[in-house]
């Protein structure tokens, strides 16, 4: 069993300033006297210019009055206790006794204490037992303030009670401050006085991810950390969770340094001392504005390295160069919600590490707010309140960012990377204005008729002019076209040059990245459709043969999948191009749901010279690329080709023409197409070499 602590005697000792009670000289008989003396009134608490000292062991022990041992109640909660100015805290420590805690109890002394403390993280000089606790930081990152406070003038008690409190916190400060104005003297810190330059709520800068930051600082404390000290740096920056603005907590940390070391070369600094704040704030605050702007929902191209977490959850870069993306933090919540960051309100940085009462709570009873338990129940009740103030009124609002908040924007913004169809973190500094191809749709080889008919479906249905709806209600309000024929035609071309021409996004899929069981395909297809149409995109199912194919009995999975399928697309709002190459079995179930089918014939002789000018003479910077003539394309032309098979043939030359050092040729051209036909050098056929290594067509 355990050993209890052993009471020990103490010795008494009187409060500072205490006056002595002497009985009164005219009184006669003692007991007669005092059963007819009338009650003296109550002290008023903190009115009295003197000090109560407690002591304790150690933290195991309550704190007691240096009196005889037999008091058995809690002396902090007595009025002999209450009236003091002060209440002075001491502990045994390796050297003695040393100061604990001060718990000002003075209404004077809080009154004049409150603009010293103004905007103090933490502190309200409103509480009825206003306390301190060592090393009194707070003292000494507002001691410029305290020390102005004492030479005012004021009222002759207030003064005795300053000079009480100014004695405890000289002895305790001073020190601190000699030591801090010899470092600030030579720019220079010690690790074990890195606390001295942060003080709550001012701005930090770190360097982040190879980007400037500035955080506001929430506090600075000291941990172990793999049996490593470290200096710990509670911080705050702006986040968003893609409809409203928030704070969200990082810690930054500087790791154990022996010795002293320039304030310049700490990977983490008090803004104001960086020597080129001025223009990292500038930067920011564009930065920061295009964070802002980013809210809600954006279609963007984007450039360079952005965040994602791999299988293991670790957080991995990949390179995206001019890429399109979606910027959408809400929608990439509802996927990833364990990698959204909780969002405190602007208005309430700290509210769960620090509760401030408000000046409501001086007026409650003294009775209610005298023990620890009862603050705590009243800290409690206030968050309880708050939160349910915060629910009904919607605290969040994205109007609450304002200008000068904008230097505290996190770095990046949550979307989704349409190619390689990911929820990644994207730089802010990296996303950009899209440039529109305008020419892509004009160049599209289809007919006239083709090409209007589908862009008129497309744009009726993303302008949501015609507001046709079913019978049943949301139901059938989306368009499913049907694109058919030969690989290299200009099906997948046509979805991504009516997307372009749209300016819209173009979320492009293969039937098998949904899946392969009906249950995979019904959870990939209904986030699929839920996201292409609230972004507004064009959704591209590209060889989709498995869905279109006819049901038979004796294939019940795969019967699953057509009519997962099917129902799905009921429902479906957007535009929706669905591709492939054998319309030969079409199920049936599938005629009544598409509303537009396009069959794409083989490209003849004037659409394969028009493809083979498009890529040739693709114009950059006002000069042709290419040296052929037109002699030299349509010669090309007349070769039966794919207009896929004619632009690998074009990007082949191309690389051979640069290797080269000059334009585009036709002997380029004819070099590829010669090695593609697997053909040697003038026109004879490849063929196999003989056993000595030689050629076994020209013996070479």
């Amino acid at each position: 069993m355990a050993s209890q602590p052993v009471a020990k005697t103490p010795r008494p000792v009187t409060p500072v300033d205490t006056p002595e009670v002497t009985p009164d000289a005219d009184s006669g008989d003692d007991t007669s006297s005092e059963s007819s003396k009338e009650p003296e009134p109550p002290v008023e608490p903190g009115s009295q210019s003197g000090i109560k000292q407690l002591y304790r062991e150690d933290e195991r022990f309550a704190w007691e009055d240096w009196a005889p041992d037999d008091v058995d109640i809690d002396v902090e909660d007595t009025p002999e206790a209450k009236k003091w100015a002060l209440v002075v805290r001491k502990e045994k420590g390796k050297s003695g006794l040393v100061l604990h805690s001060i718990t000002v109890q003075s209404k004077l002394l809080k009154g004049v204490l409150g603009p010293v403390f103004e905007g103090y993280s933490g502190i309200s000089t409103k509480l009825k037992n206003l306390t301190f606790t060592t090393p009194f930081r707070e003292f000494f990152y507002r001691w410029d303030n305290f020390q102005d406070m004492i030479k005012e003038d004021h009222e002759e008690t207030t003064v005795k009670h300053i000079k009480l409190l100014e004695e405890i916190i000289n002895a305790e400060i001073k020190p601190h401050i000699e030591k801090r104005d010899e470092y600030i003297k030579h720019g220079l810190v010690t690790f074990d006085y890195l606390w001295a330059l942060f003080e709550p709520d001012i701005d930090v800068w770190s360097e982040v991810d190879g980007q400037d930051r500035i955080f506001k600082l929430n506090a600075c404390s000291y941990q172990e950390i793999q049996g490593v000290l470290t200096c710990i740096l509670s911080c705050r920056c702006i986040d968003t969770n893609g409809t409203t603005f928030g704070y969200s907590k990082t810690v930054l940390r500087i790791d154990a340094f022996d010795g002293v070391k320039p304030v310049s070369s700490l990977n983490v600094l008090p803004a104001h001392l960086h020597p080129e704040v001025k223009s990292i704030r500038t930067k920011l605050e564009q930065r920061g504005t295009t964070f802002r702007d980013l809210l809600g929902s954006h279609y963007r191209s984007y450039s360079g390295f952005y965040l994602y977490k791999d299988y293991f959850g670790r957080t991995m870069k990949r390179n995206l160069d001019n890429g399109r993306i979606i910027v959408d933090a809400h929608m990439y919540s509802t996927y990833n919600q364990e990698n959204m960051p909780s969002l405190e309100p602007l208005d309430s940085p700290a509210r769960f590490s620090r509760v401030q009462l408000d000046e409501s709570d001086e007026d409650d009873d003294d009775e209610y707010a005298s023990t620890q338990l009862q603050i705590m129940k009243a800290i409690a009740s206030r968050v309880r309140r708050y939160e349910k103030s915060r629910k009904a009124s919607k605290t969040l609002k994205p109007n609450m960012l304002e200008d000068e908040d904008l230097v505290y924007c996190t770095t990046t913004v949550r979307g989704y990377d349409l190619l390689s169809k990911q929820w990644v973190e994207f730089y802010v500094e990296n996303v950009n204005p899209i440039k529109w191809n305008v020419e892509s749709f004009q160049r599209l080889v289809l007919p006239n008729d083709y090409k209007e008919l589908v862009l008129a479906f497309v744009e009726g249905q993303l302008s949501q002019k015609d507001k046709f709806d079913d019978i049943v209600q949301g139901k059938g309000q989306g368009i499913i076209m049907l694109l058919n024929g030969e690989p290299g035609v200009g099906k997948t071309l046509t979805a991504e040059s009516v997307a372009e021409e749209m300016k819209r996004p173009l979320y492009s899929m293969g039937a098998g990245e949904l899946g392969h069981t009906a249950d995979e395909v019904e959870r990939s297809l209904q986030r699929v459709l839920e996201i292409s149409a609230k972004w507004g995109a064009v959704l591209l199912l590209d060889e989709c043969d498995v869905f279109l194919e006819q049901r038979t009995a004796s294939d019940i999975e795969r019967n699953k999948l057509v009519s997962v399928f099917l129902r799905l697309l009921e429902y479906f709002k957007g535009v929706l191009l669905l591709t492939t190459n054998r319309i030969g079995t079409f199920d049936a179930a599938f005629q009544s749901r598409i509303h537009l089918t396009l069959n794409y014939p083989g490209l003849d002789f004037p659409s394969r010279l028009l493809v083979w000018k498009n890529f040739v003479r693709n114009e950059k910077e006002g000069v042709y690329v290419s040296d052929m003539s037109d002699a030299d394309l349509e010669k090309m032309a007349e070769i039966e080709l794919n207009g896929r098979e004619i632009k690998n043939i074009i990007k082949t030359a191309r690389l051979l023409a640069t290797r080269k050092g000059t334009p585009l040729s036709m002997e380029h051209v004819q070099t590829v197409w010669r090695v593609k036909q697997g053909e040697f050098r003038f026109g004879k056929p490849l063929v196999a070499p003989n056993s000595d290594g030689a050629c076994g067509h020209c013996g070479k």
